[in-house]
Formats: C-alpha cells, sequence, structure tokens
C-alpha cells in the first residue's frame, strides 16, 4: 500500500479503537487513541493498518483540563515522545514518561 501523502483518514481497522483520532502525515500518517489513567494519560498509536506501534503514558504539560471525551484534533508534530492536541482551542501537550 502506497502511504506516501495521505490526507484522508483511512478506515479504521485491526487493534484502532473507535475513539482514535487520525493524524495526516507526509509518510502516510497514524491513529492516536488518548485515554486518561489517574493523572496521566495513556496514548496508543495505530499505523493505518490497524497495528499498534506504540503505546505509552504520558503526563500534561502546563494544564490539567483536557477531556477525552470531548472533541480534540490532533497537531503537528506527534510522535511517541510528546503529544500535541487542540481542544476548545488550547494547545495541549502531552508528554512521555520515561521509566
Amino acid at each position: 500500500m502506497d502511504m506516501t501523502g495521505r490526507l484522508i483518514a483511512p478506515e479504521k481497522i485491526g487493534e484502532t479503537p473507535e475513539k482514535a483520532q487520525w493524524l495526516t502525515g507526509e509518510g502516510g500518517g497514524a491513529w492516536f487513541y488518548i485515554q486518561q489513567e489517574g493523572e496521566n494519560y495513556r496514548i496508543k498509536r495505530f499505523t493505518p493498518e490497524g497495528i499498534m506501534d506504540c503505546d505509552r503514558v504520558f503526563f500534561l504539560k502546563d494544564s490539567e483540563e483536557f477531556n477525552e471525551n470531548e472533541p480534540f484534533e490532533m497537531q503537528h508534530i506527534s510522535h511517541c515522545a510528546v503529544v500535541r492536541v487542540i481542544q476548545n482551542g488550547v494547545l495541549f501537550v502531552f508528554e512521555w514518561i520515561v521509566e
């Protein structure tokens, strides 16, 4: 499958959760799933083919008002160490808790 410049989100398949959000990428994009765990957040990244390729715990930098159940949009640059989202006009930055 040619993944170059994928702008439109593919169908959610494989392990991709229903609430996962698509982030377009030059190399193909990825699905991100965010779930609160106590004071932190577990963020999983899935390939367009529905394979989980990252599962880590993050802390929310400089804010405590993110609501995983409200609409949000993934932002660049997001990866397995830092994830950025916009919710209600606010930029939220999640940073990986290195264990």
